[in-house]
């Protein structure tokens, strides 16, 4: 009944001359004058007919209205006799008398959401296809005729439309016009979850409205605006059973760059240094930290980073909860699945793919293991972490640069100074960041290359901490802990005056992947109660690929001699982990929260 009905021209007409001729057959039988002369309406009947009656009724109606010829008992006025527009009318009133004025408003912002998705999304035109007598008219235009039977009409025309150049000023318009309609469906879905007042409908707006930012990130910044995440933080505490609800809310406010208060005295960050099959160092270490903590890896730190095999490690387990062992038995058998390749095939493979062995094989594997899975979507596990892995986009400029995968975002205003996303696979951020140069092939993501993030930065220690004080700017480190692949030094000091081209090359390289460089640095700007290095001294060079079973037997024996003798420092390291909130910390926080709120809402 809320539809509002199309309106018969000729149907309206015929029933007011209907009613003109039975009034005056009333007012003649009852002796009432009639008078001929046409009456004009008065300027409150013209009010009703306006108030009444919706524009879109007004413009579809073009026939003259007709006046009252009648003064008598029975007189004909445009509101009266109009009964499409009194239908529409009267359906208006009685949705309102049942079902309410707010779910005629919800009726009216499901209007308004559809419209600007209308709007929103690209029409797509099509060509009317070209005519016989158009030929015989047009000579030029035969081609597309014979074309169009033949099958190549469509490619050709799809050719032309290709080649078609818009001005920076054209592009620039449709930029803004995009995103001020991006905007404003994000209000319109805010406007809906505002109105929500039962769990179920909440968590579908909720979910609308992650859907959205998913697609257009700098929209988060609108719902900052409209205070939405107090709304957010309200309903979280109220609907605290409902398990799905606070998933999807977990989802929201990472996405608009909200971060909870850690669980401990403060920030506890883990790095992870690339190093190919050498990513058995850390394993060790990390072995060492559960069997003394008594709990797993996402449950000990806040946030987790890692570059190229460090980012294979942060990835299986702060957010796929892989077990240290099946992660050491992975790199174990990656001898035989992925780094096993007949030489005469692999030098093949070099010159023709720039890669020594078989990437789809380890793409399979990530696949496998990591799944497809968002990054954002990681964040709807109350448990899971931050986590983050870093790659080196080649193709923006002339120097690598810097790229994060993120399973978070940052809010409005605390800009990162490295470029990233959320909106990624969980294997594609692997795959990115361990697309080391001659052993896989770099790795083409949205328009942008990608190669193995130990280009740059080998050690990403420095950036987790520039991360972490972003996601919690008021919060103290209460550990960083950064873990290297080892080291091997064979240098001997004498006497010489040069060294081969194969020194200098490789001394290139060192200088290119240096990962002691930003330990010295943050050893001497942090505590030695906060900062914790391990990174062994091996006794033999491992490559990246290394695969066979004794040298890798042996690389677990140095790191496991190393920790040893680091014993001190490793149960050091577990008492700052476990260190716990203490209940003046917790009140601290619950006061900064409401302090929070007030200024947010005051703001």
């Amino acid at each position: 009944m809320g539809a509002r009905p199309e309106i018969d021209n000729s149907v309206s007409s015929s029933w007011d001359e209907g009613y003109l001729h039975f009034a005056r057959h009333i007012n003649r039988y009852f002796g009432a004058k009639v008078a001929d002369t046409v009456e004009k309406s008065t300027h409150a009947e013209t009010n009703i007919l306006k108030t009444s009656v919706s524009p879109d009724v007004l413009n579809k109606t073009k026939d003259p209205l007709l006046q009252p010829k009648s003064p008598g008992l029975f007189h004909m006025s445009n509101l009266t006799t109009r009964f499409g527009e009194n239908y529409s009318y009267m359906a208006n009133h009685i949705n309102q008398y049942f079902k309410g004025s707010a779910a005629l408003e919800n009726e009216e912002v499901d209007g308004q959401l559809e419209y600007y998705r209308g709007s929103a999304e690209a029409t797509v035109i099509q060509e009317k296809p070209v005519s016989f007598y158009e030929c015989l008219l047009k000579p030029s235009t035969i081609p597309g005729f014979v074309g169009s039977y033949l099958g190549m009409g469509s490619s050709r025309r799809s050719e032309q439309t290709t080649t078609v150049t818009r001005t920076p000023e054209e592009i620039l318009d449709e930029t803004i016009l995009r995103r001020r309609n991006a905007d404003e469906i994000t209000r319109v879905l805010l406007k809906r979850l505002e109105k929500a007042a039962v769990p179920s409908s909440i968590t579908s707006c909720v979910k609308e409205l992650n859907a959205h930012l998913i697609q257009h990130p700098a929209c988060k910044a609108v719902v900052w605006q409209e205070k939405a995440a107090l709304q957010l933080l309200r309903r979280r505490r109220i609907f605290w059973m409902n398990e799905k609800l606070q998933e999807a809310i977990r989802e929201t406010l990472a996405l608009i760059g909200y971060a909870d208060p850690v669980k401990g005295c403060g920030v506890r960050v883990l790095s992870i240094d690339g190093g190919g099959t050498k990513g058995l160092v850390p394993l060790q270490v990390l072995k060492q930290l559960e069997a003394q903590t008594g709990k797993r890896v996402h449950q000990l730190f806040d946030y987790i980073c890692g570059v190229s095999t460090g980012a294979v490690l942060a990835f299986m387990l702060g957010l796929a909860r892989i077990s240290l062992d099946e992660c050491e038995d992975m790199y174990h058998r990656f001898g035989s699945d992925v780094f096993q390749q007949n030489p005469l095939v692999g030098t093949v493979k070099m010159g023709w793919t720039h890669s020594y062995y078989n990437t789809e094989t380890w793409e399979m594997i990530l696949r496998e293991k990591m799944g497809e899975e968002i990054l954002i979507k990681t964040a709807r596990d109350v448990l899971s972490p931050k986590v983050s892995a870093v790659s080196a986009v080649v193709n923006w400029g002339k120097s690598p640069k810097a790229f994060i995968f993120r399973n978070y975002n940052h809010a409005p205003g605390r800009l990162s100074r490295y470029a990233g996303g959320s909106g990624y696979q969980l294997w594609q951020a692997v795959r990115a960041s361990s697309a080391a140069p001659g052993y896989f092939q770099e790795f083409p993501l949205h328009g942008d290359i990608h190669q193995d993030g130990g280009l740059i930065l080998n050690n990403p220690c420095a950036l987790a901490v520039h991360e972490s004080r972003l996601l919690w700017p008021n919060q103290p480190f209460q550990c960083v802990l950064s873990l290297g692949t080892g080291r091997y030094d064979n240098a001997r000091r004498g006497p010489a005056t040069s060294t081969s081209l194969r020194a200098k090359i490789s001394n290139l390289i060192w200088s290119a992947t240096d990962t002691e460089g930003v330990h010295t640095l943050l050893d001497d700007l942090l505590s030695p109660n906060v900062y914790f290095r391990f990174n062994p001294m091996l006794s033999s060079n491992v490559t990246l690929d290394e695969s066979r079973p004794e040298v890798l037997q042996q690389l677990q024996n140095d790191t496991q001699l190393y920790l040893d003798r680091n014993r001190p420092k490793l149960e050091r390291l577990c008492e700052v982990l476990m260190a716990e909130r203490t209940a003046i910390w917790k009140t601290r926080d619950w006061i900064g929260g409401k302090a929070w709120e007030l200024q947010q809402r005051w703001a």
